[in-house]
């Protein structure tokens, strides 16, 4: 495969030129591993570059056309072997040959903090605590038209030297429509970021993705650093490789926190977590109702109309084993007097919470995190969040949904 990459007046375009070996079906990396199979669109954003680095420019390249790329590939520009090097990790299942190296390619280097701002309750604890970091946030264009969402206001009121709407076909170049992988969600921090001076990219991902399985069961993401690299995870890694360290804050954090922390932000309608109902939450998916269990569980002011979650998905998600995100309802169905009969009913088999680790920080998660930044961010986030007990820290390693047969 072979990629270009130009600017036209607004805008910026990467193209993937298939040679023999590349394939238009592949895989999601990510969960499943869904089948995608690529349009053959270009990529283009509404983001003029001036300037950007060659490894993240090529580290954008990997992360869309991974999937799809056979026995080698040829970057716009020559990367340094940083970036080839990130990519010989052993968790990549496939290998490809990189054909143009510039050895003496020096290594990037920025002094910002960056946001890949989502928009919802996690992204934004983020920005409650570092109001400094820069807001990059991705609006989608699919099949040539802007998906609504009531995020693209918000942040665009922040003002332009603060926060940025990049507007992108990426996430809906291939069937079914969906990044290619988690990473492709800080790709417009990345197109950004040679020009905008970052050096660090945050992201919003909590405990329950990173450390807890989606909540089936603890998983030592440090131990996980012996074969996925420095970050615990194998994608995460490449970014350091090249520089531009990518770490979310909220790592040792759950929801709970996060929705706590992001309550100010809420009262002023500036979270979006769901746009299923034209860009604004819908009030009847599992996304809405697992974020208003949590406010009601911290705010116990929060009123909810539980009947409209009375239905065939909600009761769908609430019977299957091991249950998505289940630490979040044990933790619900100890501390929440609110809840309906149909919902406890439902929860009676999942392991109990007995302490209040999923509001406090596991301060080991910072350890994930790379030097000069992880003083700074530890600081800063143990400002907001009380660290976990050893008793807590106990309980959470050790609860787990998974029946040892």
């Amino acid at each position: 495969m072979r990629f270009e990459f130009w600017t036209s007046p607004g805008k910026s375009h990467l193209k993937a030129h298939f040679e023999e070996g590349d394939t238009v079906h592949g895989k999601r990396q990510e969960g499943p591993g869904t089948p995608i199979e690529y349009k053959g669109d270009d990529i283009h954003f509404d983001y003029e570059v001036e300037d950007i680095h060659p490894d993240l420019l090529g580290l954008i390249c990997l992360f869309i056309f991974y999937p799809f790329i056979g026995n080698s590939v040829e970057f716009a520009k020559p990367v340094s072997p940083r970036l080839e090097e990130a990519f010989r990790n052993e968790c990549f299942e496939r290998q490809f040959e990189f054909r143009n190296i510039d050895h003496e390619l020096k290594v990037y280097n920025g002094n910002r903090m960056a946001l890949s701002f989502g928009g919802g309750i996690d992204s934004s604890a983020v920005r409650t605590m570092f109001p400094d970091a820069y807001i990059v946030h991705e609006g989608h264009i699919r099949n040539g038209e802007i998906v609504p969402c009531f995020s693209h206001e918000v942040v665009r009121q922040v003002g332009i030297d603060k926060a940025r709407v990049i507007l992108t076909n990426q996430r809906y170049v291939s069937h079914p429509g969906g990044w290619h992988g988690w990473p492709c969600s800080t790709i417009t921090s990345l197109l950004m970021a040679t020009d905008m001076d970052f050096g660090i990219i945050f992201t919003g991902s909590i405990i329950g993705s990173t450390m807890l399985s989606n909540g089936n069961s603890f998983w030592d993401r440090l131990e996980a650093r012996k074969w996925h690299g420095p970050s615990g995870n194998y994608w995460q890694s490449t970014f350091g490789h090249i520089g531009l360290p990518m770490f979310a804050p909220v790592t040792g954090v759950s929801e709970f926190q996060t929705m706590n922390l992001s309550l100010q932000l809420i009262y002023s309608e500036d979270v979006v977590y769901c746009m299923d109902d034209n860009g604004a939450a819908c009030g009847f998916c599992t996304k809405c109702f697992r974020r208003d269990l949590i406010r009601s569980t911290i705010e116990h002011s929060h009123s909810v109309n539980w009947n409209n979650y009375d239905n065939e998905k909600i009761h769908s998600l609430l019977t299957k084993r091991p249950l998505y995100f289940g630490h979040v309802f044990s933790y619900a169905m100890s501390r929440n007097e609110s809840l309906p009969d149909w919902v406890s009913s439902s929860l009676k088999d999942i392991p109990s919470i007995q302490t209040d680790w999923p509001m406090k920080v596991l301060t080991e998660s910072f350890d994930l995190c790379p030097q000069p930044w992880r003083k700074i961010i530890q600081n800063r986030v143990l400002q907001f969040i009380s660290p976990m007990t050893d008793i807590e820290k106990v309980e959470l390693t050790s609860w787990t949904q998974i029946v040892e047969e």
